[in-house]
């Protein structure tokens, strides 16, 4: 650590060199105060005790654009207005900040689908949707129904204790992911244990990190890959070879089996993409698809075993609404039609609201571009505009959490936790930016999530299971903290990842 702050510091100097290279277009754009000039506002916005902290406030008094200053002096815009978000998702001038490229390579590879960009990204998707359709998600019903009985299961050994529930719902998610692109729901345990460490050691959440990020803006490009020799991505390149290695050994299986035509192999993403043929060729080469495996278990699971755990947590503050939860999924029985259940279905969406995982996403211009937005703001030299100009090279915050807490969206106590808005209409029911319910959780625009149906039957599954047979009940103190690690994660005092909760057996599952 000490070398790595030492060497960034050097570097750091250096950057004073650039400082006038790149002139920023949003210096007249409102914003708080920096107290620092070598770190500006970041860390007031990427690692407070609690997220949201700093980003909310400065929402409720900056408005849904305003400036903040990156690390030496740098000029960010911090982005909530539904017009902006939009329009920056949907243009191909905008592309992952330096640090979130790099860390998706290390992860996923340089053939996978996040870190691909044009023709080849939207002919992946393309490929890459015969598992996701609304058809194919709906024969995954009975599979996540016994993986959510599984985790109840293992609930059940600690019945009557307070318990972290973390580790169960991360093995909950990950075999739902291994059962969805292999049609297995057990992975070499070497491999699990991997990845269920990844997200709480994502690059980028330390200072030293954040320093590096930058100095990585302030240099050119050529300088950049300097800094990638500080950085712990060992982990992450770990898991990407051990995924690629199962994935290239259960293809061998799936191509065998499906030459042999004595197997009946299941609805499993990988059947799915070696039946999917153009003429007599396959869409995707074996080397594609294999390259996929790492985001599909690791993005896959980890995004929805935290809003399963937050989903619990606030299950746990709101006991009536937990009473009334249970008693509706109590009713339903047999083949369940999950979309039928307002409760079960408010509550998703309220989790998915107020704990969007990917909550602050950064994006670089690759070019000039002109953005909208919604209401004009009025800058700091006092002229109002109704657009930002965005030169190359500008750095902006995409503030999910923040725009899935605009009151003029989501109603007046936009900042509480509460369900019943979605079945009482208070929600605003303008041009969706996302794929569901006109949240951002999944993203949008070609980036989206395609996952995110399967994502949904999975909550709906495991809630559905969980509350049915289990209280949950908060410990005496709530010191439940959310951290931001790439993605939204609930922590408690010393940082681990934690929601421990007292659990018991409903006396009508006794």
């Amino acid at each position: 650590m000490e070398y790595t702050l030492t060497f960034a510091a050097f570097l750091g100097a250096f950057a004073l060199l650039f400082a006038f290279r790149h002139k920023s277009s949003l210096r007249t754009i409102p914003g708080p105060i920096s107290p620092s000039w070598i770190f500006g506002n970041m860390l007031e916005l990427m690692i407070p005790l609690t997220y949201g902290e700093k980003e909310f406030a400065w929402q409720k008094i900056y408005g849904t654009v305003y400036r903040l200053r990156g690390c030496f002096g740098q000029q960010r815009l911090v982005i909530s207005d539904p017009l902006a978000l939009q329009h920056i998702i949907k243009s191909a001038n905008f592309h992952h900040a330096q640090r979130k490229d790099a860390a998706n390579i290390a992860l996923y590879g340089a053939k996978s689908v996040p870190s691909l960009q044009g023709e080849e990204h939207r002919r992946l998707r393309a490929a890459l949707s015969v598992g996701f359709t609304s058809a194919a998600v709906s024969e995954y019903q009975e599979v996540l129904e016994r993986i959510a009985r599984r985790a109840s299961d293992e609930l059940e050994a600690s019945s009557g204790k307070s318990i972290n529930v973390c580790p169960i719902l991360g093995s909950a998610a990950l075999s739902a992911a291994s059962e969805l692109v292999f049609g297995i729901g057990e992975l070499d345990e070497d491999l699990v244990g991997d990845i269920l460490k990844i997200m709480p050691r994502w690059p980028g959440q330390s200072k030293s990190e954040i320093l590096i990020d930058g100095i990585g803006a302030r240099f050119p490009m050529f300088f950049h890959a300097a800094t990638l020799y500080l950085r712990s991505f060992n982990l992450l390149r770990q898991v990407q070879a051990q995924a690629i290695r199962v994935g290239h050994k259960v293809l061998q299986e799936r191509v065998a089996a499906l030459e042999s035509e004595t197997v009946d192999l299941g609805h499993d993403l990988y059947t799915r993409l070696l039946a999917n043929t153009s003429g007599n060729k396959r869409k995707l080469t074996d080397d594609e698809i294999t390259a996929q495996i790492s985001v599909l278990l690791v993005a896959g699971h980890e995004t929805t075993a935290n809003t399963l755990a937050f989903g619990l947590l606030e299950l746990a503050r709101n006991p009536e609404f937990q009473k009334k939860l249970h008693e509706e999924v109590n009713t339903s029985q047999g083949n369940v039609q999950y979309d039928s259940l307002p409760l079960l279905n408010a509550f998703i969406k309220e989790v998915l609201r107020v704990y969007p995982a990917a909550a602050l996403r950064e994006r670089v211009a690759l070019k000039d571009e002109i953005v909208p937005l919604s209401e004009g703001i009025v800058t700091t030299t006092g002229h109002r505009i109704t657009q930002i100009p965005i030169r190359k090279g500008d750095q902006v915050m995409l503030a999910l959490a923040s725009y899935q807490r605009l009151q003029s969206l989501w109603g007046d106590d936009a900042d509480s936790f509460n369900p019943y808005r979605w079945i009482e209409g208070k929600v605003h029911r303008g041009e969706a930016i996302g794929p569901y319910a006109n949240l951002l959780s999944f993203f949008g625009g070609p980036h989206v999530c395609p996952g995110w149906r399967f994502a949904i039957l999975e909550m709906q599954a495991i809630i559905s299971e969980l509350i049915r047979k289990f209280s949950f009940t908060l410990q005496a103190n709530d010191n439940i903290r959310v951290k931001l690690a790439n993605t939204l994660q609930p922590t408690d005092s010393s940082g681990q990842k934690c929601v421990r909760l007292y659990v018991a057996r409903h006396l009508d599952h006794v």
